[in-house]
């Protein structure tokens, strides 16, 4: 488990749990792998209190459990977890693509493509990478529809999200998802609310369909 990148600044207790968030957001960490304070308080040159203060935040957020006499480890998803994980991003992303559709401007289209073209441009072995990249493209979708009170809701949905993703991380760049995220792109071009809306639904859904399946097949 590597945890590199680590810069120790004067408030110790918020960049420790900044960073490991980041890390669980990025697919660093396989979900259900153990997070051993002792060892994450070596590896960033900290004591173990912040370190454990940082776990138990994550866990009220639900990115982390807390295993009675096993420490910490990555959340595991159920399959009716994710369903509802899914459904969520659904409705949000959709609405927002549908707005933005409505809204965006040829400037703000160009930055859509821009972070559809990083995916790409990602190390091709770099599957946290990608998937971060991924994520950012679909954030800066919603951040298009203009909708401050949507973008907010789903910033919070994104991190449970990233975990939920990172059990199928080398599909970015994958054939099929080049051409969903076109689409998407594409209905937005167009100025097509609806087309944008199902669009985005379903590349959400097809997805949902396969993590929900690797989860079904780790049973």
């Amino acid at each position: 488990m590597q945890v590199t990148g680590f810069r120790r600044p004067n408030q110790v207790r918020e960049a420790v749990y900044g960073h490991l968030r980041g890390l669980l957001l990025s697919g660093r960490f396989a979900p259900g792998e153990r997070l051993s304070e002792p060892l994450l308080a070596k590896e960033l040159g900290v004591s173990r209190t912040p370190v454990r203060e940082a776990l138990m935040r994550l866990a009220e957020e639900g990115l982390v459990e807390l295993v009675p006499g096993k420490g910490a480890r990555v959340r595991v998803f159920t399959p009716e977890e994710v369903e509802e994980v899914y459904g969520a991003r659904a409705l949000l992303e959709g609405e927002a693509a549908r707005e933005a559709a409505l809204r965006a401007t040829p400037w703000e289209l160009s930055q859509l493509e821009a972070a559809l073209k990083a995916i790409d441009e990602a190390p091709e072995g770099d599957y946290p990478e990608q998937m971060r990249r991924d994520l950012e493209f679909h954030r800066t979708l919603v951040r298009l529809s203009g909708n401050k009170t949507l973008y907010g809701l789903y910033e919070d949905l994104l991190a449970t999200l990233a975990l939920v993703r990172s059990a199928v991380p080398m599909l970015s760049q994958e054939e099929a998802t080049r051409r969903e995220h076109q689409a998407i792109l594409e209905a937005l071009r167009a100025r097509d609310p609806e087309g944008a809306r199902r669009a985005v639904e379903a590349h959400v859904f097809r997805f949902r369909d396969l993590v929900v399946g690797r989860l079904l097949e780790e049973v």
